[in-house]
Parts: C-alpha cells; sequence; structure tokens
C-alpha cells in the first residue's frame, strides 16, 4: 500500500527567528504521518479474518480427510425419480437447473430440448413450457427461471426479452430490452430482480437489480480490464439461504452478501502456497489451451459453485486433475476439506461425489439416472449377506431401494435432496 502524504511547504516562513521553531514541527509532524503510516499499513495486510463481518476460508490441502453425509445434513435423504416416459425428454443432457416450489419440480433443460418440464413434488409429469421460435411468446434461448407472484419469470432470454408463464407453463407476456440480461434470481428479501450478463466493456457491469416493474436500475460491480474474468453463464453465481441473497463469481476470491441494496464481502477463500496465480492464466490466449490447463493443470482458485446457508458453505474445488469437497462452519470459523467420495452413513445408500444443485435454500443435491442408480443397489446386494440385505431394504435403505427399484430400466435421473445443517 502507498500513502500519498501532502507535501508540507514552508518557503518563505523560514526566517531566522523560527527557523528552529518550523524545523521542529516539521520533524514532529514527520514522525507523527509515518506512524500512520505504519497502521495503515498493517491495515492493508491484516488478516482478513479480523474484518469486522468477512469470515476467512482457509484451505491446506495437506489437511484434507474422508468424510460423512452426517457431518453437514440432516439425517433424512429424500429420492424423487422424475418419470418422463416421452422419448424427447433428455432429461439426463440436460437440467441446468432445477426448481422446487409449492408442490412442483422445473427443470430447465437449456442444452438439450430447450423446454422446461413441469412434475408434481413426486416426480410425475405434469406438462412442459416448448416455445422454442422467433415470434412473440417464443424463446431461441433462455438461462434461468425464477418464481415471483406465484408466475414463472424466464430471464436470459434470446431475443432480448424477460418472459412471463403461469404455474402451470401457460404463456402470459413478455418485455422487450435493448440490452441483453443474463441470468439471475429475484430476491424476495427485497423485492428486487439481479441479474449477471458477462460483459467485456469497459464501461460496463457485470450485475443489475431492477424492482418487480424492470425500473429503477442500479449497477455494481464494474468490468476492470486487468482483472482475470471467465467466459461463465453465470447461473450459479447468485445463491439463496434462508434470510440472505448471496454472489460469487469465478476466479473472484470473495463471496458478496446482498444487504440494503449493496454487495458487502462476507466470505473471502485464502488459498495459501496452492492458489493459482492468475498471471499464469492470462497469459494462455488460446481457448482450448485455457480449459486444458484449467481441467489439468490448474491450482487452487473459486469455481464459481457454491451452496450456502446461515451456518455453512460449500464448494468444490480442482487442484491439477483433483477434486476437493469444501465445507466451511460460519458458527465455527472452520474450514474442512474432504477427498474422494462421501460415505452416505445417513441411510447407507449412494456416496456423492459433489454436489451441484440448488433446489431451494438450504436444500441441495445431484441427481443420478435410474439405471445407475439401480447398479449401486445390486452392488450393495452382492456385498452383503442375505440377511443383511433384506433388514436393510426394509429399514434404514428402504426409500433409497424402493427408489431403485422403480427406476432400474429408466436413463431419467433420480434426484437425491440433501438438508443442510
Amino acid at each position: 500500500m502507498k500513502l500519498s502524504l501532502p507535501t508540507i511547504n514552508i518557503a518563505g516562513l523560514a526566517k531566522a527567528p523560527v527557523l528552529i521553531f518550523l524545523l521542529f514541527l516539521k520533524y514532529r509532524l514527520y514522525v507523527l504521518l509515518l506512524g500512520i503510516f505504519i497502521i495503515l499499513s498493517g491495515a492493508c495486510n491484516q488478516n482478513p479474518k479480523s474484518v469486522p463481518g468477512l469470515a476467512r476460508i482457509s484451505v491446506d490441502l495437506s489437511e484434507a480427510r474422508t468424510g460423512k453425509l452426517s457431518e453437514f445434513f440432516e439425517p433424512h435423504i429424500e429420492y424423487i425419480w422424475l418419470e418422463d416416459g416421452s422419448e424427447e425428454a433428455q432429461l439426463n443432457a440436460g437440467l441446468q437447473k432445477v426448481l422446487f416450489h409449492e408442490g412442483r419440480i422445473y427443470t430447465l433443460d437449456i442444452f438439450g430440448c430447450k423446454c422446461i418440464h413441469i412434475f408434481d413434488k413426486s416426480g410425475k409429469y405434469l406438462s412442459k413450457i416448448d416455445a422454442y421460435g422467433e415470434g412473440p411468446g417464443q424463446y431461441l434461448d433462455f438461462d434461468d427461471l425464477a418464481v415471483v407472484d406465484e408466475e414463472l419469470v424466464l430471464l436470459g432470454v434470446f431475443p432480448r426479452k424477460i418472459m412471463w408463464f403461469s404455474l402451470e407453463g401457460d404463456y402470459l407476456r413478455e418485455l422487450t430490452f435493448r440490452e441483453q440480461l443474463g441470468p439471475g434470481v429475484f430476491s424476495e428479501f427485497d423485492q428486487r430482480f439481479y441479474l449477471y450478463t458477462e460483459t467485456r466493456d469497459p464501461e460496463d457491469y457485470f450485475v443489475k437489480s431492477f424492482n418487480k416493474s424492470f425500473q429503477d436500475t442500479i449497477k455494481h460491480f464494474p468490468y476492470h480490464p486487468e482483472k482475470l474474468y471467465g467466459h461463465h453463464s453465470g447461473r450459479n453465481y447468485f445463491q439463496k439461504s434462508q434470510k440472505n441473497l448471496y454472489y460469487g463469481m469465478t476466479f473472484l476470491d470473495t463471496i458478496y452478501q446482498v444487504e440494503k441494496r449493496n454487495f458487502v464481502p462476507k466470505l473471502v477463500f485464502d488459498f495459501g502456497k496452492y492458489a493459482q496465480d492468475p498471471e499464469e492464466l492470462k497469459r494462455i490466449d488460446h481457448p482450448v489451451e485455457k480449459i486444458n490447463f484449467l481441467n489439468n493443470s490448474a491450482k487452487l482458485y473459486f469455481t464459481g459453485q457454491y451452496l450456502v446457508s446461515e451456518k455453512q458453505l460449500y464448494t468444490y474445488l480442482k487442484y491439477e486433475k483433483k477434486v476437493y469437497n469444501l465445507f466451511f462452519d460460519r458458527d465455527k470459523q472452520q474450514t474442512l476439506l474432504l477427498q474422494d467420495r462421501i460415505l452416505d452413513d445417513i441411510d447407507g445408500g449412494f456416496d456423492p461425489f459433489m454436489f451441484i444443485y440448488s433446489f431451494g435454500p438450504g436444500k441441495v443435491g445431484v441427481k443420478v439416472p435410474g439405471r445407475d442408480l439401480y447398479e449401486v443397489l445390486m452392488e450393495k446386494k452382492a456385498n452383503m449377506g442375505k440377511a443383511e440385505f433384506e433388514s436393510w431394504v426394509t429399514n434404514q435403505g428402504k426409500n433409497f431401494a424402493e427408489t431403485a427399484m422403480a427406476a432400474r430400466d429408466s436413463e431419467n435421473p433420480v434426484l437425491i435432496v440433501y438438508r443442510l445443517k
């Protein structure tokens, strides 16, 4: 940190009778300013953990260990098989987002059918939004979905517009824009939309927020040419807990919390000696080379994929091909780093690699094809004795076993739902 001190001009004042006195004052002022400089320098280099309200997440790969689900999740796991028997379902290829709302499940297939499937809470197929096209009430692409005032709001739409549908999937209306608006969320905490749009314009901002009528625009996070940014969709950058809205962006080491329409730093990663040097990434110009580097050689950096509750933060990290699950206890200010699959000691069913879906505040999970889940069941049967297996499938593993059996011939996914403590 550099401290710019005002120039002390004594020209014209250094008359003989007062010269010594003024020099003495200059010396005392110099000592005072030097002391202030030392204090401010210490403040710039202080440990982030000492900043009020900012939690420091320290990561040391040498402390990684194996872990169990019961350490981080409530003692109940829910299994929901999405039963869509249509040939064009493609549910396992897409599902970039899964939204739970009022007894319904909405699945966004952005790259497959470009449609939204609607299921009841048990996974029974009800209907879908399939409005691909270039006319009114249609879209060529979309990125995200929010529920506002019991209506579905389609975000990140191309051509540039916002679209509204009923909870049953009927088209209602749309609003066109001159600028592109990307994925995001509606925050019930302050009744505003927060939308992310990738930009490379020095005069533009990554995040814009609007009231419900898409007026009263507030801009956040200006683009800085000297910073490292990736070409990412931003679909996971916004996450909700029960009480707050958060924002975290790939390659940035800080997760922010929205407070009174401002983004306040709340959690900061300290990767120490394991951190990826951003300058090394900046020097790689070719997109394929950069992807290969990130997949095979990169050190630790924040991926922009995370889940959060009032008590915990979860994210996964990669270090030279190896994946780690990170849980941060916000109350104890403690980082727990896990390697390998996480043991399901709650019902003895599926051992997950990582968690990628936020189904709602505090509700997270994974998706597994029905056939794959059935194979796990058969492996358990082969490894257990007959009596032990029969006892397990009728008691602790009943929900897992019943779902795996029902979905045994299906490529459609089973959603496995966990609740963060």
